[in-house]
């Protein structure tokens, strides 16, 4: 199909007016056909001196009906092209499942035929003729050595790091709540606690990230006594360390100023802009003290005896195994 140049497109839209003005002379009626002409003509008419869009400045007025189809795209995709079992990261059928299950209208749900049981990299659990008897308990896994006094037996599956403020206040007391049903640990993401991680009573690992938020004084550094304060809630199981910002290479996130709400664990309403990298851990054999009563302080290692958490020790080992090098 040819689309209509510019030219053409001024071309016909002239002919179309002259046509209306000749025959309003004959029937004035046709005037009001203006009404749908007049608002196309102006709209044309901005299409051509805009400088934004090249498509509708090439062609001005049906341009946007391209973008008015692209618009509709991924809602004809969804509903015409895409089968049940396409889509990511969740197909079809797997939305349905959870709907469903959450409005306690359906607990199972027959996936088996729907999929191609014989294309390449198809995965199945293969019925065991040594079945195995249901444990009374889920099986856990203990984090903390020895020497830890306050170890944690996490799940195996369990809730991983995001922020409140990538969700919202339903979201986390939501996932915070089926912590507490499921019986495991929720982290907070390195945005800090929020109120409504503690609504739910569920465990929490809080990570810290290098903007420190939860834990951080006016100029951005590692606070001790806010993170005391929090570490010390009974909640809190462990303290994850965020040592970089992985996803924003060389930059780390930025956090306006516009974003932060009284109900965030931000104390300080200011730009934020964390570092790629921590302020305390910049070199292993130069790791300064705040760092060691960082990790000291964690409800897991608190109070172990352990010699890694004794900082002259440690910066000793450190700078000799350097200095070997």
């Amino acid at each position: 199909m040819n689309i209509p140049s510019r030219n053409q497109i001024i071309l016909y839209g002239s002919i179309v007016i002259l046509i209306i003005v000749g025959l309003s002379f004959l029937w004035t009626p046709i005037l009001w056909l203006f009404i749908i002409v007049g608002p196309a003509t102006l709209l044309a008419l901005y299409d051509m001196i805009q400088r934004k869009h090249t498509i509708l400045r090439n062609f001005p007025f049906i341009g946007h009906f391209r973008f008015w189809l692209e618009s509709l795209g991924p809602e004809m995709h969804q509903y015409f092209v895409e089968n049940n079992t396409d889509g990511t990261p969740f197909n079809k059928n797997q939305r349905s499942f959870v709907y469903k299950r959450s409005k306690k209208s359906l607990e199972t749900h027959p996936f088996g035929t729907e999929l191609d049981v014989y294309k390449d990299a198809y995965e199945w659990a293969p019925h065991s003729i040594y079945a195995k008897e249901v444990m009374d308990e889920h099986p856990r896994v203990r984090i903390g050595g020895p020497d830890c006094k306050q170890p944690y037996d996490a799940a195996l599956l369990n809730i991983s790091a995001m922020s409140y403020g990538s969700l919202s206040a339903n979201a986390v007391r939501a996932l915070n709540k089926g912590a507490n049903i499921g019986g495991f640990f929720h982290d907070t993401g390195e945005g800090g606690i929020s109120p409504y991680h503690l609504e739910g009573g569920g465990d929490l690992v809080w990570e810290i990230g290098s903007g420190y938020f939860g834990c951080r004084t006016r100029d951005g550094n590692f606070s001790e006594e806010l993170f005391k304060k929090q570490a010390t809630n009974p909640v809190v199981k462990m303290v994850e360390i965020k040592l970089s910002q992985g996803a924003k290479p060389g930059h780390g996130g930025v956090l306006p100023a516009v974003k932060i709400l009284p109900r965030l664990p931000i104390s300080v309403a200011l730009n934020h802009i964390p570092k790629s990298s921590h302020r305390l851990i910049i070199k292993l054999f130069q790791m300064p003290k705040d760092c060691f009563i960082l990790l000291k302080n964690c409800v897991i290692c608190r109070e172990a005896n352990h010699p890694d958490l004794n900082y002259a020790s440690a910066a000793k080992r450190n700078s000799s195994r350097f200095a070997r090098r």
